[in-house]
Parts: structure tokens; sequence; C-alpha cells
């Protein structure tokens, strides 16, 4: 289905898309997808107003079982907007708050999105550095290493042991929807068969919050803060650190190896090795660990 279907009428939307599963695009059940079409139809109508995320998730439900859900968009240079969540427990209120407010800048659906994610919909361990699952996002403030999930490590007050799909969504500007669904995996997680579904459909559900999100975005903007990721990096250290240095320590927060790293700067793993030695040298510390723990200690408190 198009992105240009949200521009057209409800009626001439829902024909073509009944023409699209008569002709075998969709190699699913009729009745899921037929739900689906009436419940987007209505996120479609209600795009302008508040009501749109949640009707966009109850779309979602029909095709792929989840337990909660969150949307954010992130832009360059400013902290995620949080758009909707069903998140109901206060714990996980106040993960959800700490996520949005810092630690979203270790996640891996945002440095993805830094690096150009293209629009699909992928699990969450699909867009983790080549390194994230051993590094060390340890036991300190807001973030608790956990082996039990999927990335290492959970944001305090996040849910645990949920298997996580990311619906990545194109907006203009350069900026990135995440349409996040969380399973717990104790119930069967994500399967590929769901994950397939939601592929299908990710044009059509990416043109409805795009429409959405231009009806919201300015006064969206206003309200977040404009700390940027360049800003909360170079707390690390202050002026210690060379710019070269400073690459090498984001790289690390983040998961990297020594070989990524060296790839994505373009040096030696040997080079590499000497900036690590050289960073840690300044900082007073010896481990991923401490590093961790310095960055993390560099972010405001969030009041929750």
């Amino acid at each position: 289905m198009p992105d240009r279907a949200v521009g057209m009428g409800v009626g001439a939307w829902f024909g073509r898309w009944v023409r699209a599963m008569a002709e075998g695009s969709f190699s699913t059940d009729f009745d899921g997808f037929a739900g689906w079409a009436i419940k987007l139809a209505s996120a479609v109508d209600r795009h302008h107003d508040a009501a749109c995320p949640q009707l966009v998730l109850d779309a979602v439900a029909c095709l792929v079982p989840y337990d909660m859900a969150m949307i954010v968009v992130y832009s360059r240079g400013k902290k995620p907007v949080l758009i909707h969540d069903t998140f109901r427990d206060a714990t996980a209120k106040r993960g959800l708050t700490n996520y949005v407010n810092d630690t979203y800048v270790l996640n891996p659906t945002y440095t993805a999105y830094r690096r150009g994610l293209e629009p699909g919909v992928y699990r969450i361990t699909d867009l983790a550095p080549d390194a994230y699952f051993g590094s060390e996002h340890f036991k300190n403030l807001r973030i608790k290493r956990s082996r039990n999930e999927e990335i290492g490590y959970v944001t305090d007050g996040w849910p645990r042991d949920m298997e996580e799909i990311i619906i990545a969504v194109e907006l203009p500007d350069d900026e990135l929807g995440e349409v996040s669904l969380l399973r717990a995996a104790s119930r069967g997680g994500f399967s590929e068969a769901g994950i397939a579904k939601l592929r299908s459909v990710e044009p059509v559900l990416g043109a409805t919050f795009r429409q959405h999100w231009g009806s919201r975005r300015q006064s969206a903007h206003r309200e977040e803060d404009s700390n940027s990721i360049e800003e909360l990096f170079e707390r690390v250290g202050g002026n210690l650190l060379s710019p070269r240095e400073r690459e090498v320590a984001e790289l690390i927060l983040k998961g990297h190896s020594s070989h990524s790293i060296g790839e994505h700067l373009g040096i030696s793993i040997t080079t590499v090795k000497t900036h690590r030695q050289n960073l840690y040298g300044k900082l007073g510390i010896a481990t991923q660990f401490e590093l961790f723990s310095v960055f993390l200690k560099s972010i405001s408190p969030v009041t929750v």
C-alpha cells in the first residue's frame, strides 16, 4: 500500500486495501486484516487528534498480540518526544520517564536512527551493535544489567523480561517515529509470522502516523527539552578528552567492540586501544563499568 494512501478518502483507501487482499498481496487470514483495516480507518479519520496513536495500536493488536507499547519521535539534537504509551504500572511509568529523559542515548533504536535507520519492522536485537550484549551496562543509576533482557540491560523501572519489536517510521525533517511493542518472553514473545504481518502493513501504518505527527509536531517540540545528544556526551570528562577520544568513548558506551569502533572511525584496532587507554587515564578509571558510571552520573537526575 503506498504512503499516499492517507491522502485519499477513507473509502478509496479501504477499497484499495480490499483489492490488494483479493490479489494476494497479504499472505495471512482475512479476519485479522479486516479488523486491522476497520480500526486503522478510524485512526486515519482522527489523525489530527490525540486519539490517533491508541487507534493505531488497536489496529496493530488485530495482527500481533502485545502486552505494552510506546510511541516516541526522535529528532537530531533533541530528546525524544513521548507521543503515547500503554504503561499502567507506576514503576513502569517511572522507567518510561527515565528512558525519554536520559537512557535513550544508549538504546539501539536511537543509535541506529543516528546512523540512518531505514523505515521498517525490527527486533530490538537486530539493531544492537556487535558487542552490545556483552557490554558493561551495569547496575548503576537508572540502568541495571540483566542477562534476561535482549539488550543486556534494563532502564530502572522498565518492565522486565520482555521481547521487543520496533516499527520505525520515516518522518519529514530527518525525524523518526518509533512504535515499540513489548510482550513477555514467557508468553511466547513475537513470532516471525507476526513480524511478517507488520511488515506487510508498515507503509500504511507509517503514512497514518506521519499525518498525525504533522498535526502536533510544532506544539510537541515547544514542550520538550532542547539538550542535544552531543551535549550529553560532551559532559563526560568535561574538557579532558580530545575529540577523537570522545568519539571512542561514545561508541564504547553504545556497545561497540574495538573492531567495530575501528571500522566506524577508519582507524586500526591498536589505535582504538590506545585511545581507550588514554581516555580511561584522563578520567581516572580502569574499566568499562566505570565509564558507564561517569557517563550516567553526568546526566541530570530525573524527578519522578
